[in-house]
């Protein structure tokens, strides 16, 4: 394991990630200077539940790339060929069942996640599109893990820039030109979705070293329960996003109203674009662990460990500088109204503040999925959501008003960092003994 092979996984990776994140700013951009402050907060309070169908793709991509990789470590290619067909099928099965179920919960869900008053007609004429189209969702967000399992890192990139391009295109069409409003919104981001499956679904498929047989495609519930097993903990960490922005979202209503919601908007699009260049660190690093484990080769291991921390930390002091800078520009971007703007630029000092954590505990627990220690990967994954961010959310408001609910942000990841450091450095002790 060298240098070479790290970035030749880890950039493409990152660039990945961040083009994807790239696919809810652009609709923010666009719907913010079309329909304003209520535009912006009608798509982050209906989000929780698109995070919810791109995390199941991305959560059960990951696992099969996990187990993939390992398989070709330890040279077992039927291993790896049937993990990425049990994969695709239960992709498939995972969008009927969210189509359907978010179809009939979403008018009682959009409710209570904050959509009232205005943001109501918007919000459900945003979600509509999202339920009915959930395949796309999935497949889209399930495939590209695949591809970086099963060594395709680049080409993975590419198919998000084709979508990105794409995005940009038609939200400028749908939103700016024929004024579809909300609802253009949701095709142009679906639409190009779309336009990248089949290019990804085909280089899955057609892979030299795994050859493609039927048998593949026969359910194994063995490895489907240790996919879905790893699946959780990158399921967990990409749903938690749904879950913060919705007790963000229901704080800001409480403390700030309406002014606050669209405050939370614009922070929630500057740091979906930072954060996955952060998470990237960890999804490109994480086939390549993946293999070294299945080939127990400990030394590749250490390597990409330390070269993954370095990596992160080095990344997050450069967005953290960035945004800080930027911070007062951000909120006019996204046409936010004057006083939006101002608590955007005082928000933006407590999320930069917590990219460095944030980027430790992504690490952290990309290598526990990486090296099949589910259990430890899923500690951190629901912490977040279930014990550190409910914790400062509930406390720091309280206390500061407005000002805790960006606070809270920061202290969350800050305890998330920490507890992946000592699971990791005990992990570590278990395995030298």
């Amino acid at each position: 394991m060298n240098f070479h092979r790290f970035f030749k996984s880890v950039l493409p990776s990152m660039l990945s990630q961040m083009l994807n994140g790239f696919f809810i700013i652009v609709d923010g951009f666009f719907v913010g200077g079309a329909m304003g402050d209520n535009g912006l907060a009608a798509i982050n309070v209906a989000w929780p539940i698109v995070a919810v169908i791109m995390s199941t793709g991305m959560g059960i991509g990951t696992g099969g790339a996990v187990l993939t990789a390992i398989a070709r470590g330890k040279g077992d290619q039927k291993t790896a060929g049937q993990v990425r067909g049990n994969t695709l099928l239960a992709l498939g099965c995972a969008s009927i069942l969210l189509t359907g179920l978010f179809w009939v919960l979403h008018p009682i869900l959009l409710p209570k996640m904050g959509a009232v008053g205005a943001l109501q007609p918007l919000a459900t004429e945003y979600i509509r599109v999202v339920v009915i189209l959930a395949v796309v969702q999935v497949f889209s967000t399930g495939l590209l893990p695949l591809l970086r399992g099963s060594g395709k890192p680049v080409a993975a990139m590419a198919v998000m820039v084709q979508g990105l391009l794409v995005n940009i295109f038609l939200d400028w069409l749908f939103v700016w030109v024929l004024r579809w409003g909300m609802f253009g919104a949701a095709i142009a981001t679906v639409t190009a979705q779309l336009s990248g499956v089949p290019v990804a679904l085909f280089l899955v498929l057609r892979n030299k070293q795994l050859p493609l047989h039927k048998e593949d495609f026969v359910p194994s519930f063995p490895l489907l329960k240790k996919m879905l097993g790893l699946g959780a903990s990158p399921f967990g960490l990409s749903v938690s996003v749904s879950a913060v922005i919705l007790l963000n979202n229901l704080q800001a209503l409480r403390y700030g109203g309406a002014d606050a919601v669209a405050v939370y908007a614009i922070l929630s699009y500057v740091f979906s674009s930072l954060h996955p260049l952060l998470s990237g660190v960890g999804e490109g690093t994480q086939p390549l662990i993946s293999y070294c484990h299945g080939a127990h080769d400990h030394k590749g291991m250490v390597f990409l460990r330390k070269a993954a921390f370095v990596m992160v930390l080095a990344t997050a002091v450069v967005l953290a500088v960035a945004a800080w800078l930027c911070r007062g520009y951000v909120g006019a971007l996204f046409g936010a109204g004057q006083q939006a703007q101002e608590g955007a630029a005082q928000g933006m000092i407590w999320y930069s503040l917590c990219l460095p954590f944030f980027g430790i505990a992504r690490i952290c627990s990309s290598y526990f999925c990486a090296t099949a220690q589910a259990k430890l990967a899923n500690v951190l994954a629901y912490a977040e959501p279930l014990l550190a961010q409910p914790l400062c959310l509930l406390v720091l408001p309280a206390l500061f008003g407005v000002e805790g609910i960006w606070a809270a942000t920061f202290g969350a990841y800050l305890l998330l960092a920490a507890a992946g450091v000592i699971l990791l450095q005990r992990q570590l002790q278990i395995e030298d003994e």
